[in-house]
């Protein structure tokens, strides 16, 4: 089956290594979009230069605010996928776009109330005929794939605990400055006791062990859509939580600074009469003076899932534990659920689904082995 790749944001931090991903996978075509044409230009003659794939590659100068156009675009493709961040900003103009014209959908989508205003559309998006993937990234994506395989692994499972660590000297893009500072404000969605329950951001410290180069960190509650999916397509889990932090630590101890003072907050500031997000002016200004923040930091960013529950009446656990470029983690992952969606179509339904809820756990994991991305999985049993 030949199928067209429309790609949002394709030429962006993350949306490149989708693109470069799926050219390298030799699929039939894929469609670069992109507000910033120059760069999409760029990108695909680096591709069509390399001659090593038989990939035709195209370039759409794009604005996702421009509904007409987007709808346009995606008609002209079999499936969209959606790196344009930040999600609680941009999620719902673009699948609102796409309801209408019955394409398969993938998105990065990293915003705990985006992805709860999505699911409000589970019933449309079913009706519309399209497959909506959601959170097909690093975190979420990776991160609920492995959960998913905690869970199959164990007869019984209880707790789900994730977390993550990034650094300022393995990303550039202002979309991932806004969603950290999003994620870190206010009180975020945990899933405890059975329970969908907000906490505050930034505390219930955990000391977490990633693969090198990141070894042994602090990570805190923040918000990410994880709690909110994985009890949905994992029944019976009772407790689902994440955690996150930033490398080096001294930049957990500046961001809950900002936080407190209201910083991180999307409220308007009135400067002289123009008015401004505090958020957006703060996002602004580490991008422009990004230099500053990568300083002590590692080129990685991990992820790690433990899975708690039963197996053959014992107490298990179930860790899994990954590290690499953010681009390659989230891109990477975005490319191969994309295929996956693609490869399957018949075999599933229309519907609005997160990665636990569609993707094959060894499947995925042996696509990421394959792209150099190891996933490292741990059984630890406790007799009574």
């Amino acid at each position: 089956m030949c199928a067209r790749y429309l790609i949002l944001g394709g030429a962006g931090d993350m949306g490149n290594a989708v693109v470069k991903d799926l050219y390298s996978s030799n699929v039939d075509e894929v469609m670069i979009a992109d507000i910033n044409k120059d760069a999409a230009d760029k990108l695909a003659s680096e591709l069509r230069s390399a001659g090593s794939s038989s990939t035709k590659i195209s370039v759409i100068k794009l604005d996702i605010n421009d509904e007409k156009a987007l709808i346009d675009a995606a008609k002209d493709s079999d499936i969209v996928i959606n790196t344009v961040g930040p999600f609680y900003k941009y999620e719902k103009i673009v699948i609102g776009a796409l309801m209408k014209v019955e394409r398969d959908y993938v998105d990065i989508n990293d915003d705990y109330d985006a992805t709860l205003e999505i699911l409000k559309l589970s019933d449309a998006i079913r009706g519309s005929g399209s497959r909506v993937l959601i959170g097909m990234g690093w975190t979420p994506g990776i991160t609920n794939v492995c959960a998913r395989a905690g869970y199959e692994y164990l007869d019984e499972t209880d707790e789900i605990n994730i977390a993550w660590i990034g650094s300022a000297t393995d990303a550039r893009g202002l979309a991932v400055i806004l969603h950290t500072f999003h994620a870190v404000t206010g009180n975020v969605p945990m899933y405890l006791d059975g329970e969908l329950t907000y906490v505050p951001a930034l505390q219930s410290k955990m000391t977490v062990e990633f693969p090198e180069p990141i070894g042994k960190v602090d990570v805190y509650y923040t918000g990410h859509p994880e709690p909110i999916t994985i009890p949905r397509f994992l029944k019976g889990v009772r407790n689902v939580t994440i955690r996150g932090g930033l490398v080096p630590d001294w930049q957990n101890t500046l961001l809950r600074q900002l936080a407190i003072i209201g910083l991180t907050e999307d409220k308007e500031v009135d400067v002289h009469g123009v008015k401004i997000s505090a958020r957006e002016f703060l996002a602004h200004f580490v991008h422009q003076t990004y230099e500053q923040f990568r300083s002590g930091g590692v080129e990685a960013s991990g992820f790690w899932v433990e899975v708690e529950g039963k197996r053959n009446g014992v107490l298990t656990i179930v860790r899994y534990s990954g590290a690499d470029r953010m681009y390659k983690l989230t891109g990477w992952s975005a490319s191969i659920g994309a295929q996956y969606l693609v490869k399957n179509r018949g075999n599933i339904s229309p519907g609005l689904y997160a990665p636990e809820g569609v993707i094959e756990p060894t499947w995925f994991i042996n696509e990421l082995k394959r792209r150099g991305i190891r996933v490292r999985r741990e059984v630890i049993t406790v007799e009574d």
